[in-house]
């Protein structure tokens, strides 16, 4: 798979625009991307106040919306499957990875673009 560059917004509780433009696999990935660069400069989100992001493709533009808190809940639930697993990853490649067993997990396709 390729890096694709992403945009992903999302309106605060205050009804305030917040996007940032991340590189991503897949769909997935760029919304969590989105979310901790977004943390990384002072946002902050217990995944109740915020209940979708907007995540825009640029190759063939493609617009998705995810559910932050059940996008949060399946990694949670796959933090605790991968933790028993004796693995020796990059970040990059652990991330990738939680994402796809998150798709896997509720029988979703994560790789949506090439």
């Amino acid at each position: 798979m390729s890096l694709n560059k992403c945009v992903v917004r999302l309106k605060d509780s205050h009804d305030t625009e917040h996007s940032v433009v991340v590189y991503a696999e897949s769909l997935y990935e760029a919304a969590l991307r989105g979310l901790n660069r977004l943390a990384d400069v002072g946002w902050e989100s217990d995944g109740e106040t915020i209940r979708q992001v907007e995540v825009e493709i640029h190759q063939e533009p493609t617009t998705h919306i995810v559910n932050v808190p059940k996008l949060l809940n399946c990694l949670a639930v796959i933090n605790g499957l991968v933790l028993g697993t004796v693995t020796v990853r990059s970040k990059e490649q652990n991330l990738a990875h939680r994402v796809l067993l998150c798709a896997d997990h509720h029988g979703l396709s994560a790789r949506t673009y090439p």
